[in-house]
């Protein structure tokens, strides 16, 4: 090569190292923080600035970034604005950007970490069941042992999930608040197995019915059935109003609460008084513990208390072991409060209870206020506080038509009020989700994409009823808005979605086997509360359409991961009422004013086998 030729190549050869230099100056990229570790806490935040703007870094947030973008070889300085703890960046705080996205690792520790523990049972050889804690740690467990979970943050609120196995296990205290105090989760993954004989040839039992089964109530006679029991006794105990003419100290004239035990064949009247005397006005709105020990429930009756002269509906709760009737409702000095107080629910464990109520003096609301408001009784304790707060002022904002969560730790409620969160500007009513613990109230009755509902075809006021599930992890509601999807909603009908409290997304559950529109408005009632089982993954409500399966004016139940429809009731004619799933979703509960029960000539209530998975308890 001659030096000509060899002056040429190097020329090149150095232009071109020049242009990638300049290239890579000229790239421009972003610097973002994210928390050094997996383990950190879902109750705090820290702020950081690049001098110019600040981020936050939260459990929402794990990993954020500055909007301003930099260029290769541009210095960057990073310092901390706020947080509970002073952050370690190891030796990254500042220094120069290279030719990519610059991720600073924060070192933001943690509060002291409780111990906590799995405790699986009924793990059979060649299994294995998978879990996931709410930081995203898993656990593979091959046979049953009790093993440990690591630790959790103080303070923080804790979720264990079953993701994977060859079936479903019951888990126990796997969600709540970090304590101090070591926990064990509990995890009974055993096969259901059952002593009963096998699904009889009678899949529907008429409750409605006295205990010698020769005095019934009919469809028009009874209303609001809530069913309990769990494990082998799933759907053993069902709560109804009727008015129950000549069973157990009834005389008919008001409508009363009754209790049933399907499989000891026991109907007992709730609403009495300790001197054994029917409850002399109307009782409503039963709600029942997942064991059937406990029932709540609203009634104008004045003769179960000697202080009730408020001449308004006031919350009592049944204990079936004494079956004495407890004031719930109470004003700070122990008699009937100055407003009245209805829609009770009860925690599975029997726990918790809220209601509404328009009462002001069951704690003390600072003027100005709003009614009616939801609070929350700790049964054990007996303290009560109301969770409507304003989310500026925290007085009384208002609420209705509570839900709550098995161990009573989640509640949905209804609330027609842009003061509850910020930022709610639509002017219609939504749903709300109260967490213990956590102060601030979560609008979850959002679209799917974050935004604000549109008002569909329904009033802005309507009262609607959401289900949150028993293990608080899903929450479902109706709506006719025709926004809450990105897809486009066009059936002009009432649907029902389901919100998922963990990831906060948002879907409809209510189409077609071929996942088309319904063409007809589910829930039948507006706003109308749906029945869920448990873990979520089931729901029953009556439609109007006529493509679900059935014709219209019946009951399904339907899979809320792969939307399979279950039909539960055919008639051609007649007409069904609210239908409420048992725990397992193994067996509906609900009025009809067909005579389904081949047994007795009588419309009315009916505990309805599903033929969706074991029948434990179908009683002849």
């Amino acid at each position: 090569m001659n030096e000509s030729v060899f002056f040429r190549v190097v020329s090149l050869f150095l232009f071109l190292l020049y242009l990638q230099d300049t290239s890579a100056q000229e790239q421009k990229v972003k610097l973002g923080i994210s928390y050094a570790s997996s383990m950190y806490s879902n109750k705090e935040q820290f702020e950081f600035s690049n001098g110019e703007e600040t981020i936050v870094l939260n459990s929402q947030h794990p990993v954020v970034y500055f909007s301003k973008e930099y260029r290769a070889g541009q210095a960057y300085s990073i310092q901390q604005v706020s947080g509970p703890r002073t952050v370690d960046f190891q030796g990254a705080a500042a220094g120069t950007i290279g030719n990519q996205d610059k991720i600073i690792l924060a070192n933001c520790g943690h509060p002291p970490l409780t111990i906590f523990k799995l405790k699986i049972i009924g793990v059979e050889q060649g299994e294995t069941f998978k879990f996931i804690d709410n930081y995203r740690r898993t656990y593979n467990i091959p046979f049953s042992t009790t093993t440990n979970l690591g630790g959790y943050p103080r303070g923080d609120d804790y979720l264990i999930s079953q993701t994977e196995g060859p079936r479903q296990c019951r888990l126990s205290f796997n969600q709540g608040i970090v304590e101090e105090n070591s926990i064990t989760v509990l995890a009974d993954c055993r096969k259901v197995t059952s002593t009963n004989p096998p699904a009889p040839q009678y899949r529907f039992d008429l409750v409605t019915r006295s205990s010698d089964s020769k005095i019934f109530n009919t469809y028009y006679e009874s209303s609001s059935p809530v069913i309990g029991g769990k494990g082998e006794d799933e759907a053993r105990y069902v709560a109804f109003v009727m008015y129950g003419k000549n069973i157990d100290g009834s005389n008919g004239n008001y409508r009363q609460i009754f209790w049933r035990d399907r499989k000891a064949g026991i109907t007992k009247l709730v609403s009495k008084s300790a001197a054994g005397e029917q409850g002399n006005q109307d009782s409503s709105s039963p709600s029942i513990s997942a064991d059937g020990r406990f029932v709540v429930f609203e009634t104008y009756a004045t003769n179960f208390s000697g202080t009730d002269n408020n001449a308004v509906r006031d919350v009592y709760l049944w204990d079936r072991t004494t079956e004495k009737l407890t004031l719930i409702s109470k004003s700070i000095t122990g008699t009937t409060a100055n407003g009245e107080s209805y829609e009770p629910v009860i925690s599975g464990d029997g726990s918790t209870i809220a209601y509404t109520s328009h009462a002001s003096d069951i704690v003390k609301l600072e003027p100005v206020f709003k009614t009616p408001n939801v609070y929350v009784c700790d049964v054990n304790g007996g303290s009560t506080a109301f969770i409507t707060n304003d989310f500026e002022t925290g007085k009384a904002a208002g609420g209705y038509a509570p839900s709550i969560s098995d161990n009573g730790t989640k509640i949905a409620f209804c609330a027609y009020t842009g003061r509850l969160v910020k930022n709610d500007s639509n002017n219609l009513w939504d749903i709300f989700l109260w967490q213990r613990g956590t102060p601030i109230l979560k609008r979850i009755s959002m679209t799917a994409s974050g935004g604000e509902r549109n008002q569909g075809t329904e009033s802005s006021s309507r009262v609607v009823w959401p289900s949150i599930s028993g293990n608080g992890e899903f929450i479902v509601f109706a709506t006719t808005a025709t926004n809450m999807e990105n897809a486009e909603d066009k059936n002009n009908a009432q649907d029902i979605f389901i919100y998922n409290t963990m990831t906060d997304n948002v879907k409809r559950v209510t189409k077609t086997n071929e996942s088309s529109e319904p063409n007809g408005d589910s829930p039948i009632s507006q706003g109308e509360r749906i029945g869920i089982s448990y873990d979520g993954t089931w729901i029953a409500y009556n439609t109007n359409a006529t493509n679900l399966g059935v014709p219209k004016g019946n009951i399904v139940i339907q899979s809320t991961r792969d939307g399979r429809i279950v039909p539960i009731t055919r008639s051609t004619y007649g007409s069904t009422a609210r239908p409420m799933l048992s725990r397992y979703g193994n067996y509906v509960v609900a009025g009809c004013s067909e005579k389904y029960d081949q047994r007795f000539s009588s419309s009315g209530i009916f505990v309805i086998y599903t033929d969706k998975g074991p029948c434990n308890n179908c009683y002849e």
